[in-house]
């Protein structure tokens, strides 16, 4: 398939996201047939990106169909452990590192093959051409090279710009720090009668437009971020413990600072207030569209471009994540594909996994998310870009991915850790007593780990 078509295929997407692109008639297959099976964890217009390039494969390689299996959701990971179970895997199946090494285990070694041998083979890849090493190196398992990236992502603050103007503050930019998102949100905090959050007039039952909002469905990832801007980790480096780590004074400090911005300064609306909102996009993004948030959508990746851009009479642009006592951190997001050790078609998977993970694909994955493919970063998401150079820039400040130190990190520690900032940061969570929930969490996580992961 030429450049040409897919750079008409990239533009019609601009445009238009959800509009079916026209690609080539389909080319007769002379051979036998082979149907690959697809994990697909896309949602809403992702759906059609991701119909877009699997089509264009067909096209371009007749003898082999391409199935989707929808995966979305939060039982993803129980779906991927009951294929293998079950052997009946996808061709190409999710490879999150945070859950990789749990798969494997589950597995006898065999949710994911080795695939040295293809990506060094004459229809490889070259990494620094191809991917960039970095990104590489993430598919990595036990020495192996086991999956490649779909695309990857870091975080930053989304900010309403109407806003903050008519409040006449400066858009925040590198070395900005949590005291001044608390500054900020005071002023751009404001009640029924129009008194921001630094009046003494000011009516906190009766809030109109807050500062900031706040991470309220358990998504772990981001609080791992901003504890470690605050000094501390969540597990130790060889992964068998969290206690004194999780449970510390930092810690306990970082998360009730965090639960102040709701209950005590109330500049951010409450889990509960946020959860109330099911119209359009729903919760907190929803809330930022309808111009009630200030800075919303916070510690979130590259995700809402076209929604923002399409929602009328809304000025916003993306911000670098603040600094906290612990310096400018932030989480890496990677999610991709490898080849099931239960597939039948390696070479046929292989020649998918390639398409999905470099040029073509790569050119329409990269409207939603960081390429790990350099042709397509350089054209499509520059430095300079005031857009996606805010994501690219946020690389230079990568903290660890705690995930990779233990293969029962999500289930022990992000899981139960995520539904416990759930419930701190819903209406009553003032009343939580952090340090006990955990020091709780952390000698049930510590069990848990011992056991193989079993709470």
């Amino acid at each position: 398939m030429s450049r040409k078509w897919f750079l008409a295929l990239l533009a019609s997407l601009l445009l238009i996201p959800t509009t079916v692109i026209t690609t080539k008639a389909q080319a007769t297959c002379t051979g036998d047939k082979v149907t690959l099976r697809v994990d697909d964890w896309s949602s809403g217009d992702r759906v059609e990106y991701m119909n877009q390039v699997i089509d264009a494969f067909k096209a371009e390689n007749p003898c082999i169909d391409v199935t989707l299996e929808p995966n979305i959701g939060d039982d993803q990971n129980t779906k991927r452990l009951t294929w293998l179970s079950a052997g009946t895997a996808p061709d190409l199946m999710a490879y999150p590192p945070e859950w990789a090494a749990l798969y494997m285990e589950s597995s006898g070694g065999k949710a994911y093959m080795d695939l040295t041998s293809y990506a060094t083979g004459t229809d490889g890849i070259k990494v620094g051409t191809d991917v960039y090493e970095g990104i590489y190196n993430q598919g990595m398992y036990d020495g192996k090279l086991v999956a490649l990236p779909k695309d990857y992502s870091t975080s930053s603050f989304y900010i309403n710009t109407a806003l903050f103007d008519a409040a006449g503050i400066k858009y925040p930019t590198e070395g900005w720090t949590w005291d001044d998102v608390l500054d900020i949100a005071q002023q751009l905090t404001v009640d029924k009668n129009g008194n921001n959050a630094t009046s003494p007039d000011f009516d906190p039952e009766n809030i109109a437009q807050w500062g900031i909002d706040i991470v309220n469905d358990g998504w772990w990832r981001a609080f791992q971020s901003y504890l470690q801007e605050w000094g501390t980790l969540t597990i130790s480096d060889d992964g068998k413990t969290t206690s004194g780590i999780l449970n510390s004074d930092t810690a306990v400090k970082a998360l009730e600072w965090y639960r102040d911005l709701v209950f005590k300064h109330h500049v951010a609306p409450s889990g509960t207030t946020v959860g109330a909102v099911t119209t359009g996009m729903g919760g907190r993004v929803q809330m930022f569209l309808d111009g009630k948030i200030a800075m919303g959508v916070t510690f979130h990746g590259p995700w809402w471009q076209d929604v923002m851009n399409q929602t009328p009479n809304l000025k916003w642009s993306v911000v670098p994540v603040p600094a906290g006592p612990g310096g400018h951190k932030s989480v890496l997001m990677w999610l991709g594909w490898g080849i099931s050790g239960q597939t039948k078609h390696p070479d046929e998977a292989w020649k998918l996994l390639k398409w999905l993970t470099t040029e073509p694909g790569q050119r329409v994955f990269a409207l939603k998310a960081l390429s790990g493919n350099p042709v397509v970063s350089k054209e499509m998401q520059r430095d300079s870009d005031p857009y996606w150079g805010v994501y690219i820039k946020e690389t230079d400040y990568l903290g660890p991915l705690e995930e990779l130190k233990s293969p029962y990190y999500s289930p022990c520690v992000a899981t139960p850790a995520g539904d416990l900032m759930k419930r701190v940061m819903a209406d009553g969570g003032d009343q939580i007593d952090i340090k006990a929930e955990l020091d709780k969490l952390t000698a049930d996580a510590d069990k848990c780990i011992a056991s193989g992961g079993k709470a």
